[in-house]
């Protein structure tokens, strides 16, 4: 008996759907890569200079490993282009143009990688993307730099975590910040010691493996949390077990090669006890059911649907390249003003050094009391314009200290009052360094607006720019060393030295050379 005729057109048209709707969304990929591409070099950049990321070059083999697997439940429906796509793309498309537009690398990073569950949303619509949902969100989550911010609390986490695991011990033990005294030594949970590349590299792992191993949603869930929550614990007892060799053994066993060697061989050996662990309770491997096909959309409504959306693809870069040049920096000459009651300036000492690379001007300087023969070292660079490449504030690279000959002991917020009885919301960095403990206190000004956030710097940069105007924006920044316990007696020095600095733009310098610092827009 023959086939019915009824079966052959709906698997023409099924067949027929999809390979129309791969060849879009093939094209809608080479174009994404080839309009973007300055995109794509800064984020293998940031994937290949910073080693907490290295892990990421896996994430889009990953991710199309796993979507690869899930083929058979596509093709189970026809694909339905949604126009709920193209407003994603649209939103998306706009945010990376604000990125490029404010020198913002995060924002056109985001952009760029949450395009691609935009696009399959756009080109096969809402089936394939709930088919599709962990491949796509694994590579929005775990493709874009985003951890940078985790690295000061997990220094936290893991100072009081292992002081606390020392002291059970019997180890005698104080912590300072991020130090901790032994009798023997001064230990530091420096920034490699964050644990940041073990804990975002284990997270992805463990969010991969969760996706493989189960079926049920509360076991995934859990093994995430324990896959997030182990390299925090193990990296707590990794230094723990380091100030103990240091104690027991001595020195030279707990620093230098044998302390590299013994924190890989640990987090190699805790992720191996995780995934074996893991293994126990996986679940039986079930081949999901393929519903049954609906109906599909006219060749006609998709073919609009994927040539709006290659539109929308090109349109950002197309904006992008309409943008001015911009304009050459401009050079200013800034000059230290005279403070009362305190004697200077005179040139700073080599023992705390900012970097705030491509500013229009800066200057370092240092003041003694009259009084009391305390010393302040004062230092503010103004950047002017908008934001762009080579010549933005708040960007990678940018710093209140050098990190080569400094390590952050703690942070903390001040509220100060400046010298015009307004008051403003200050960042404090205490540093230890080869030249003993300092305090930091920083702020931001975009115009007369004055913050600690570096992000809400940002956003006023950002709001400047889009009223049209053009944003002059500053760091101010003021430092004193710390001896032993004076470091309450420290912040009363700086308090006072903030209340008599002279107010930014309190005598309207207009913006060229030479541009005092008393007078100068922040």
């Amino acid at each position: 008996m023959s086939r019915p005729l009824a079966a052959v057109p709906v698997y023409s048209m099924r067949i027929t759907g999809w390979v129309s709707a791969v060849a879009a969304f093939a094209v809608a990929v080479a174009v994404l890569l080839a309009c973007y591409w300055r995109t794509v070099q800064s984020l293998a950049w940031a994937w290949a200079h910073d080693g907490t990321y290295q892990y990421a070059f896996l994430i889009f083999p990953l991710s199309l490993w796993t979507a690869f697997g899930l083929r058979h439940q596509l093709q189970a429906n026809p694909p339905v282009p949604s126009v709920w796509g193209l407003a994603a793309m649209a939103a998306l498309v706009f945010v990376w143009y604000a990125g490029r537009l404010l020198d913002v690398n995060l924002a056109q990073h985001f952009a760029f990688v949450a395009l691609f569950p935009a696009l399959v949303l756009a080109c096969w619509g809402w089936r394939a993307l709930w088919v599709l949902a962990f491949p796509l969100g694994y590579l929005v989550v775990f493709a874009v730099p985003w951890g940078d911010a985790l690295v000061g609390p997990l220094q936290d986490i893991t100072a009081h975590f292992s002081v606390r695991a020392l002291e059970l011990i019997g180890v005698p033990v104080l912590l300072n910040g991020r130090e901790i005294l032994t009798p023997s030594a001064v230990w530091l949970v420096a920034e490699a010691c964050s644990g940041v590349k073990f804990f975002i590299a284990c997270t992805a792992l463990g969010c991969l493996y969760a996706y493989l191993m189960y079926r049920r949603w509360w076991k995934r869930a859990v093994f995430v949390v324990l896959a997030a929550v182990t390299p925090v614990v193990a990296n707590g007892l990794r230094v723990c077990f380091t100030v103990l060799i240091g104690e027991t053994w001595g020195l030279k066993y707990a620093t230098g090669t044998d302390h590299m060697i013994f924190g890989w061989q640990f987090f190699g050996t805790v992720l191996l006890l995780l995934l074996l662990a893991g293994w126990f309770f996986r679940d039986p491997l079930v081949v999901p059911e393929q519903p049954p096909a609906h109906g599909g959309m006219p060749a006609s409504a998709r073919t609009v649907v994927w040539l709006v959306a290659f539109a929308l693809l090109i349109a950002g870069p197309s904006l992008a390249s309409g943008l001015a040049p911009p304009a050459p920096p401009q050079t200013m000459r800034l000059t230290a003003p005279a403070i009362a009651g305190w004697s200077g300036p005179q040139a700073a000492a080599d023992g705390w050094r900012p970097i705030f690379r491509g500013a229009a001007g800066q200057v370092r300087v240092s003041y003694q009391s009259v009084t009391g023969g305390d010393v302040v070292e004062l230092f503010h660079a103004v950047y002017t314009g908008k934001p762009r490449r080579g010549h933005t504030l708040i960007t990678y690279g940018n710093d209140l200290y050098d990190s080569a000959h400094a390590q952050i002991l703690s942070s903390a917020s001040r509220r100060v009052e400046l010298a015009d009885g307004r008051s403003t919301t200050v960042g404090e960095l205490r540093l230890a360094g080869a030249t003993g403990s300092r305090l930091v206190w920083y702020w931001y000004c975009v115009d007369r607006r004055c913050t600690r956030s570096p992000a809400l710097t940002k956003l006023l940069q950002a709001w400047s720019v889009l009223q049209g105007q053009v944003p002059r924006s500053s760091v101010w920044a003021l430092s004193s060393s710390v001896a032993g316990d004076d470091a309450d007696r420290v912040r009363t020095k700086l308090h006072a030295f903030a209340q008599v600095l002279p107010v930014p733009g309190a005598s309207g310098v207009q913006a060229q050379q030479p541009a005092v610092l008393a007078g100068s827009q922040p």
